[in-house]
């Protein structure tokens, strides 16, 4: 079951739609995710989801700054300390870049295929 329940826009600058499944919140973030209200708003949307699964889209992100690198760490450490999971779908190549630059890919889970986006039901 699908539940369109929420969009949070900035105009040209960052769109979040947050999509619920049986199993998982999926966050669809579209332009940039950058310091300040941008950075702020994935975070505070993120740690107002209710469900232990979370998956964020990051395919149509085009800039991320090094807050928006640090809200995604922060949002990978408050899921590990409250038993939850977190995955991030299809970055792009470049962000794929920055993460290793940056040792980030080895501490957060990113995927880049859809069908590992959601974790399988027990």
């Amino acid at each position: 079951m699908k539940d369109w329940n929420k969009v949070v826009e900035i105009p040209s600058v960052l769109k979040l739609d947050i999509q619920n499944t049986d199993e998982a919140a999926v966050v669809r973030c579209s332009g940039r995710v950058v310091h300040g209200y941008e950075a702020e708003s994935l975070q505070r949307t993120v740690l107002s989801l209710q469900k232990k699964h979370i998956v964020i889209d990051l395919s149509q992100v085009e800039e991320i700054d090094a807050a928006g690198l640090g809200v995604l760490a922060v949002l990978q450490r408050w899921a590990n300390d409250s038993n939850r999971t977190i995955r991030l779908l299809n970055p792009s190549q470049r962000l794929r870049q920055v993460l290793q630059l940056t040792g980030l890919d080895v501490v957060l889970d990113v995927s880049g295929q859809s069908s590992r986006a959601f974790p399988r039901s027990a």
